[in-house]
C-alpha cells in the first residue's frame, strides 16, 4: 500500500511539474511577446499590454524560487569579470534656457556622457514631450522617456539628450510664420546654444517626440528637416499634404491602433503622403490593439535604438544598420553567436543568502543549432557571456546542449541579477 501511495505522489508532483512548466513557459511568452512584421515590412504589430500611464514602472520580478528546476551548465567557466551592470544613465543637469530671441524660458534637463571628452563628437537627441507633462518643475517631461533611459541606457549614455519643457503647446511660431516665437523655436534656439557649447555631431542631431511632441516632432521636420539625420514621431500627426518635405529624411513612426487620443489615422496619412511623394526612408510601425501610450513599447526597443544611432547623413546616407543585442555569447573570433533574439523564454531559481543564483534561457530551435555549431567549432576555445557592452564571464563548452536550456549559474548578485532579467524578459526586438 505505501509503495502504491508513493507512486500517486510521485505521478502528482511530476503532473505539477510539467503544468508549472507550460504556464511559466506560456507566462514568459506574453511578458515578452513580440511584434511581428506585415508581408509589405513597413507596419509592425503587437500585442497590446494594455499601456495607459505616460509613467513606466520598472520593478523587480518576485523573489520566489522558479517553479522550474535548472540544469546543469553545459560550459566550463574560464573567468568571471566584474560584473558591476549600470542601466541608468548620468544624472541629468536641470537647468533654465533664457530665449534672447523670444523672450521665452524654457526649463530642460540635460544628459551629458559621464566620460564627455572635447576630443569627440557626440549624436544629439531632442526630446519632446506630451501635452501631460506641461508645466515648469522641470521634472516631470523626462516621464515618456524613462525607457529610453533605462532600456536603452548603453546607446544614451554615449549621446547628449535634450529635453525642454514647455507650459503651452508645442508651437515653431506665435504671431506671424517662420517668427520662431513658440516654445518649440524656443526648443531649436536650445539646441542650437548646446550645439555651440559641447562638442555635437552635426551630422547625428536627431528628433523625437510623443502625442503632442510627435506633433512637434513632425512640425520640425517639415520645416527644419536639414538640420536632422532622423526622427521618431510617436502617436502624433502632421502635415500630410507635404509628404515632399520628409521624403529624405529617415523617420520612424509609431502609433498604436487603438488610439483614442490621438487617431492612428494620423500617422497613416502621413506615411501614405510621404510615399506617395517617393520617400523610401519611411517606416510605420502599427502596434496593433495598443492605446495611446505607445512610447512605452518604442523607446524600449533595441532595434529602434540600433536603426537611430547609426543614422549618419554624411559617413551613413544609406541609412543601414546593425542590431546591437542586448545580450549576446562571442566565440573566441569576436563573432556573435546568439543573442537574446534566440531567447524564448526565462526561468530562474535563487537562494541570495546561500549566493546561489541560477538563470535559465531557454532557447529557440535555431539558437540551439546555432549555439551547438559553435560549440563544435570552436575546438575548446573560449567564449564571452557579455550583457550589454560589459563582459559577464567566458567558459569553454564541455558538452552540446541536450535540450533547449542555457544556464547562468552564480554570476549575478542580487541587484544585478533583476536587472538583467528585466532587461531579457522586456526587451522589444
Amino acid at each position: 500500500m505505501k509503495k502504491i501511495i508513493t507512486i500517486f505522489i510521485l505521478v502528482l508532483s511530476v503532473l505539477f511539474a510539467f503544468v508549472g512548466c507550460k504556464n511559466t513557459e506560456k507566462d514568459n511568452k506574453d511578458i515578452s511577446s513580440q511584434p511581428t512584421v506585415s508581408s509589405n515590412g513597413e507596419q509592425i504589430t503587437s500585442k497590446s499590454q494594455n499601456n495607459t500611464s505616460s509613467t513606466s514602472n520598472i520593478s523587480k520580478p518576485a523573489n520566489t524560487q522558479s517553479a522550474v528546476s535548472t540544469v546543469s551548465r553545459p560550459e566550463k567557466v574560464a573567468k568571471i569579470y566584474n560584473t558591476k551592470i549600470d542601466f541608468t544613465v548620468a544624472t541629468p543637469k536641470k537647468d533654465i534656457f533664457y530665449d534672447t530671441k523670444n523672450g521665452n524660458t524654457l526649463p530642460y534637463n540635460l544628459y551629458v556622457p559621464k566620460d564627455y571628452s572635447v576630443s569627440k563628437k557626440y549624436p544629439v537627441i531632442l526630446f519632446l514631450h506630451g501635452a501631460g507633462e506641461m508645466g515648469t518643475d522641470n521634472k516631470t517631461q523626462i516621464n515618456g522617456i524613462r525607457n529610453l533611459l533605462y532600456y536603452n541606457a548603453d546607446f544614451v549614455s554615449q549621446c547628449i539628450l535634450i529635453c525642454p519643457q514647455t507650459n503651452e503647446w508645442w508651437r515653431l511660431d506665435r504671431n506671424n510664420y517662420g517668427d520662431e516665437k513658440g516654445t518649440l523655436g524656443s526648443a531649436l534656439h536650445l539646441l542650437q546654444k548646446i550645439q555651440t557649447t559641447y562638442s555635437c555631431d552635426k551630422n547625428r542631431i536627431y528628433v523625437t517626440g510623443l502625442s503632442m511632441g510627435g506633433y512637434a516632432t513632425w512640425d520640425v521636420l517639415e520645416r527644419y528637416g536639414d538640420i536632422f539625420a532622423a526622427g521618431v514621431p510617436i502617436c502624433g500627426g502632421g502635415n500630410s499634404d507635404n509628404g515632399a518635405a520628409f521624403k529624405n529624411i529617415p523617420i520612424r513612426i509609431y502609433h498604436g491602433t487603438n488610439d483614442q487620443t490621438v487617431s492612428f489615422s494620423n500617422s497613416q496619412k502621413m506615411y501614405n503622403s510621404i510615399i506617395a511623394a517617393g520617400g523610401d526612408k519611411v517606416k510605420l510601425y502599427a502596434l496593433d490593439g495598443y492605446g495611446h501610450d505607445v512610447w512605452s513599447f518604442a523607446y524600449k526597443c533595441r532595434h529602434l535604438s540600433s536603426w537611430l544611432f547609426a543614422q549618419d547623413k554624411v559617413n551613413n546616407p544609406s541609412g543601414e544598420y546593425d542590431y546591437i543585442s542586448y545580450f549576446r555569447i562571442v566565440d573566441s573570433n569576436g563573432k556573435t553567436v546568439i543573442t537574446e533574439e534566440d531567447i524564448m523564454y526565462t526561468d530562474y531559481t535563487n537562494d541570495f543568502e546561500n549566493n546561489s543564483v541560477a538563470l535559465d534561457l531557454h532557447l529557440t530551435e535555431e539558437g540551439i543549432l546555432k549555439l551547438n555549431k559553435a560549440y563544435v567549432a570552436s575546438k575548446g576555445k573560449a567564449f564571452t557571456v557579455y550583457c550589454s557592452t560589459q563582459k559577464i564571464y567566458s567558459f569553454t563548452a564541455t558538452k552540446s546542449i541536450t535540450d533547449d536550456v542555457f544556464s547562468i549559474v552564480n554570476v549575478f548578485n542580487e541587484d544585478n541579477f533583476f536587472d538583467f532579467l528585466n532587461m531579457i524578459q522586456n526587451t522589444p526586438k
